[in-house]
């Protein structure tokens, strides 16, 4: 190699080098820097010994048990189920959890929501399926969720609204729920007395929420949140008031002291999976580990595990005005 070709050659390699490291600290995407995600199998679904498709909607793990609710696809009327698994299981263990009429018949509320366990009770909503319709939160007894048993609720409240997900904040004696799109986020206590609703402006600021019309904004429709200690979790799609979701739409947001006025908001835009969204449907926090379940569940299903702590160092704050829609 010639002396001009050294020359060329270093300073070839210089430069190179001097671009990787502005990358790593632009925090741009690099194949090194790429999210560790470890894939957990689950068992087929299988309802009464058959084979079913359910729409997954909220995720929550309790003793190494995933508990997930869906809204059965392949039966009409299409029926709200809560069904139970251990990864190394063969089956899952269901509870058909629909609403009945006072003759016994099911209702129209066939859309449970993302759920909470406050370490006692699962708390789920079920919802009519469809904007501006009708919810009731339920909490069961954990211990009470038994093969054979018919589940009955402990607490009952009415919301007329369609709430598609809960958290439930143990210490505050709270529960948080985020209607269709996270146009509003309501506040109730244990007994099920609203506390506070929050929307428009203090929903713009926390990057919450998709609005078309008067107050639009482009926002993260949440899909499951869980409140952690003092943390509020909640994945979900980025989206503009035309309900386009923009590329790579799957935001995992960490709020501290989400209700005051000095909150703090962390996200992390999550990458896709065999082409599909991550934060697409059900999440749940447990053991310093995010699972993220985006998929319906029928003959194959899994689970994708990404550490918290990793999730944590990656977010970023990000400012209120970059979630306005144009």
């Amino acid at each position: 190699m010639t002396r001009i070709g050294e020359v060329c050659s270093s300073n070839w390699k210089r430069l190179l080098s001097v671009t990787l490291a502005a990358l790593l600290l632009c925090g741009l995407p690099l194949r090194a820097q790429e999210l560790a995600i470890k894939e957990v199998g689950l068992p087929p679904l299988r309802v009464e010994g058959q084979p079913a498709r359910s729409h997954t909607q909220g995720m929550e793990l309790i003793s190494g048990k995933f508990y997930v609710t869906a809204r059965r696809e392949d039966v009409r009327p299409k029926r709200a189920l809560l069904l139970r698994a251990k990864p190394s299981d063969t089956d899952w263990e269901s509870w058909d959890i629909s609403p009945l009429d006072a003759k016994g018949e099911v209702t129209s509320l066939d859309h449970p929501g993302g759920i909470q366990s406050d370490g006692t009770r699962l708390w789920i909503p079920l919802a009519e399926s469809k904007r501006d319709a009708r919810s009731v939160i339920r909490a069961f007894p954990v211990a009470d969720i038994v093969t054979g048993r018919r589940l009955k609720p402990v607490i009952e409240f009415p919301v007329n609204d369609h709430i598609g997900a809960v958290a439930v904040s143990i210490e505050r004696g709270l529960v948080f729920g985020a209607n269709w799109d996270t146009e509003k986020v309501y506040v109730w206590d244990f007994k099920g007395t609203l506390q506070r609703t929050l929307r428009d402006d203090e929903l713009r600021v926390r990057g919450l929420g998709v609005v078309d019309g008067i107050g639009r904004r482009a926002g993260l429709a949440v899909q499951d949140w869980k409140m952690v200690g003092d943390r509020l979790f909640a994945a979900g799609l980025f989206k503009t008031p035309e309900s386009a979701t923009v590329p790579t739409a799957s935001r995992f947001c960490e709020f501290e002291r989400f209700l005051e006025r000095d909150f703090r908001r962390r996200s992390v835009t999550l990458p896709q999976q065999h082409a599909t969204e991550l934060a697409r449907e059900a999440m749940a926090v447990s053991g310093g580990s995010v699972y993220f379940l985006p998929a319906d569940l029928g003959a194959t299903n899994r689970v994708f595990r990404v550490s918290l702590a990793e999730l944590t160092i990656r977010a970023t704050t990000e400012r209120p005005a970059a979630t306005q829609a144009p």
